[in-house]
């Protein structure tokens, strides 16, 4: 029996100086599961590089689209003629005024006319607001924004309203 003892052993000894584990124990390099750890770590790093790379092309891709949609917001306003900058108005309220764009639905004499329509504005779900000018002119700003291509939008809407008027442009503050 003592020779089968020293066989078994000997057959043990020799299945665990085979594997490689125990060769790479010996020379000081990272074992199976180890490799596996750092193979795992590098895909996680990839994995996400491939994402934060995924996201910068998408917001670069939006911002193409929305200088685009300004370009052609702005290039549609100019041409038809219904953009009007704060600057070339001679009295125009641009230190008052918080946004770039506001659409304006009308302009009137009489303070409380414009106050009646800013009311319809605003019953139709738009922000709207009176505003007098110095020139004695009370206008109706509505839809105030920031940037071209809302306010085209804005104007649009605004324009699919009955009571919306064929003289209503949008004022570029600057």
């Amino acid at each position: 029996m003592n020779k089968v003892s020293v066989i078994i052993i000997l057959a043990a000894l020799t299945a665990s100086v085979s594997s490689c584990d125990f060769f790479r124990g010996i020379a000081g390099r990272p074992g199976s599961a180890e490799l596996q750890q750092k193979r795992e770590r590098i895909e996680m790093m990839e994995a996400r590089r491939d994402s934060l790379e995924k996201a910068r092309l998408d917001s670069a891709a939006r911002a193409e689209k929305a200088a685009a949609d300004s370009l052609y917001a702005l290039d549609t306003l100019s041409r038809s003629g219904l953009l009007r900058n704060a600057t070339a108005l001679s009295k125009a309220p641009r230190k008052n005024l918080e946004h770039r764009y506001y659409v304006v639905a009308g302009a009137f004499s009489k303070p409380e006319n414009a106050e009646r329509l800013a009311l319809r504005y605003s019953a139709a779900g738009f922000e709207s607001v009176a505003f007098r000018y110095s020139n004695s002119l009370t206008a109706v700003f509505v839809a105030p924004c920031d940037c071209i291509y809302d306010a085209l939008e804005a104007y649009r809407k605004v324009m699919q309203l009955p009571f919306a008027s064929k003289n209503t442009w949008v004022l570029v503050n600057e």
